[in-house]
């Protein structure tokens, strides 16, 4: 190419031994070990973080009071029917339980279902 004070330059690379071939070899699997383990280290905090303030999710159970204590009749029948007759028997039901869950998401927003 040229001389440059005395010295050619050329465009190949220069000769290495290949214990120093082996010496860089290792420095750069050296090297990206260290970012790998650096990069699972980090990742693992971050997950821990994000864990520890997240917002649990909830879930509650709702019990509904739906039940009616039984009257008689002025006839004396029980009150499971009353066939029309204004004000002599009310009709018993069942309690009703129902069980929500709710979910809140990152932002805040709760969603029950």
């Amino acid at each position: 190419m040229g001389d440059f004070g005395g010295k050619e330059i050329t465009m190949s690379p220069p000769t290495r031994t290949p214990q120093q071939r082996d010496r860089r070899f290792a420095r750069v699997r050296r090297l990206t070990q260290t970012i790998f383990v650096g990069a699972g280290i980090a990742s693992g905090v971050l997950v821990g973080f994000s864990a520890a303030n997240a917002k649990p999710v909830t879930t509650s159970t709702a019990t509904v009071p739906a039940t009616v204590a039984p009257a008689t009749s002025t006839t004396g029948h029980s009150a499971t029917s009353n066939n029309g007759a204004a004000g002599t028997t009310v009709p018993v039901t069942a309690p009703v339980t129902t069980t929500t869950v709710c979910t809140t998401s990152p932002s805040g927003t709760v969603t029950c279902y």
